[in-house]
């Protein structure tokens, strides 16, 4: 019988996770730690209002076995001070409590952002890639230092186990995150030109892939994943027409960095190469460990359009389409206009 800690237990994943640790037989006794309260307690789940970088954790972790850590900021948010702290000082303090009190595996759910977007990636990518984050894009460089971290921590405690999942973009129920955003939001944002694949993961198959790991030893690193990816074309068929016409990288990207650094706007621009370039993956690994995901990434991203908020009117959008084209193009000219005044410069 063991003991399960989950630090970020009232979270998105958290929620679908925590009944079935609980029920599962060889468990004795489930610890969720979170910030906030859970939408609804469980039964034999002992719960911790907790934050990672101010709680003692030491005390809250006494006689746990396993640590699935799922405390992090997912999303990007302006204070990226702020966002290193919870995800990498927060990491380190949860790994220096599980060091504490003994536990003998670590679980944590990493993102395939880490291997970044770029033009020369693989298709599909597997767990075997260099892990090559685009620089601007705060969560995806964040997630890889916290997997050094993990690393680290595994070669100092000889005998333990770490496993990473890293997980393609979530959707379904209650996904309303930054990929939902991307992929389905209203306007969508596309780059003029690119028709990247499309993959995703659902909520309940990380959940599940979860479980499979904390409940039995499978070190290492496993992509999660619907199997395969939708092109490009066959999204945009499923999807109803994006009220912003597709921009150039450079202008989409310049324009996010406007609205992003005033705080109008919630995409930040290092999102754009994401938006561009393939990073689908292979997640033949896990399958080879039981896991099968149930849900195919028509499935997820079905779930997900149903998940989105439907407060946002159609005339809404339109309005907010047309301010990021007018926004976009006034920024690109200005930009264009700068370049060519310091190009008379140096060559009169």
């Amino acid at each position: 019988m063991v003991t399960i800690g989950v630090t970020g237990a009232a979270g998105l994943v958290g929620r679908q996770l925590v009944p079935t640790l609980a029920d599962a037989p060889d468990v004795e006794r489930v610890v969720g730690l979170d910030v906030r309260e859970p939408i609804r307690r469980i039964p034999g789940v002992e719960f911790h209002l907790a934050d990672v970088l101010h709680r003692e954790l030491k005390p809250l972790l006494e006689g746990v076995d396993v640590l699935v850590h799922l405390a992090s900021v997912v999303d990007p948010i302006p204070d990226e001070r702020l966002m290193a702290r919870v995800n990498v000082e927060g990491t380190r303090r949860v790994l220096d409590a599980a060091s504490a009190v003994g536990v003998r595996k670590v679980v944590r759910v990493s993102s395939t952002a880490v291997y970044g977007a770029w033009p020369d990636n693989p298709v599909p990518i597997t767990e075997d890639a260099t892990l090559r984050p685009n620089p601007r894009f705060s969560p995806a460089v964040q997630a890889a230092e916290v997997e050094r971290l993990l690393a680290e921590w595994r070669d100092d405690h000889p005998g333990t186990t770490v496993t990473i999942l890293r997980t393609a973009p979530v959707l379904g129920p209650g996904a309303e995150r930054l990929p939902s955003r991307l992929l389905l939001g209203r306007p969508r944002l596309r780059v003029r030109g690119a028709t990247p694949a499309v993959q995703a993961t659902h909520v309940d198959d990380l959940a599940s892939a979860i479980a499979l790991v904390t409940l039995g030893d499978h070190p290492g690193t496993f992509n999660v994943a619907s199997d395969g990816w939708i092109d490009h074309e066959d999204v945009e068929q499923m999807l109803r027409p994006s009220s912003v016409p597709p921009l150039p990288a450079e202008l989409l990207e310049r324009f996010l960095e406007r609205t992003w650094a005033t705080g109008i706007g919630e995409i930040p621009p290092g999102v754009v190469p994401y938006l561009v370039h393939p990073w689908v993956v292979d997640n033949a690994a896990l399958r080879a460990k039981g896991w099968r995901p149930t849900h195919s990434n028509l499935e997820a991203i079905r779930d997900g359009l149903a998940a989105l908020p439907r407060r946002e009117t159609r005339t809404r959008a339109l309005a907010f389409g047309a301010g990021v084209v007018l926004g976009a193009a006034v920024t690109y000219a200005l930009v264009r206009r700068r370049r060519s005044r310091l190009h008379r410069r140096r060559t009169r």
